[in-house]
């Protein structure tokens, strides 16, 4: 993200300051939301481990993982810090372990689908004023940082939610789940090279939220 925003040509300086902040907003925001939800439904399922470390909170510095947010920043996908839990205090530890895992892609793909009608409607005040024009650019980019955050959490390499998803419905000693516990972290190294040199991980998040944009284009 930074890097294509610095070396874009055709942005004036002030454009490029306007797209920067925005797009930091929205990626704080959509990393606060998400873990904030795991630590919600985690309480909300009777485990309270997030709550006494101080994560069922709306504060950014509790969540943030440094490297992470710097990766979302510079190549535009990332990660916060994972919220504890402890599954012994579920009542029912593989349907609650699923439920918190997917809470918070549950809650980035909903604040994207909010978010991107309110970006088509303010496209077309783009240039009235500087105000529209910043709204403009933060709702798209609520838009956009939640469906990255989203799409990234549901690849099912640990230690991502579309992992712990999965594993929380497979015994400890599976083949997948002893795989990934042991060479997932590796694995995800390896995509985020990947990602991050090829156009992939953009077409992946273009075709995941393509449903949005065609629900939204039946108004629009």
């Amino acid at each position: 993200m930074l890097f294509s925003l610095i070396f874009d040509n055709s942005l004036s300086f002030g454009y490029k300051i306007l797209i920067f902040f925005t797009f930091s907003f929205a990626v704080v925001f959509a990393l606060t939301i998400h873990e904030f939800a795991h630590a919600f439904m985690a309480n909300k399922l009777g485990d309270n481990t997030a709550k006494v470390y101080g994560r069922l909170s709306l504060n950014p510095m509790v969540h943030f993982d440094i490297l992470g947010l710097i990766c979302f920043l510079v190549f535009g996908f990332g990660w916060a810090k994972p919220v504890p839990i402890n599954t012994y205090n579920f009542s029912n530890i593989k349907r609650d372990t699923f439920l918190v895992s997917i809470a918070g892609i549950v809650t980035n793909l909903i604040v994207a689908f909010i978010f991107y009608p309110l970006a088509m409607l303010l496209m077309s005040v783009i240039g009235q004023s500087i105000f529209l024009e910043i709204l403009f650019y933060l709702c798209l980019y609520m838009y956009e940082a939640n469906l990255i955050l989203m799409v990234f959490n549901l690849l099912p390499i640990y230690p991502l939610d579309g992992f712990n998803a999965i594993a929380s419905q497979l015994s400890y000693t599976n083949p997948f789940v002893t795989f990934m516990q042991k060479y997932g972290s590796l694995l995800l190294i390896i995509l985020v090279i990947i990602f991050s040199r090829t156009g992939l991980f953009n077409t992946l998040v273009y075709y995941i939220g393509y449903p949005i944009s065609a629900f939204w284009g039946l108004f629009f």
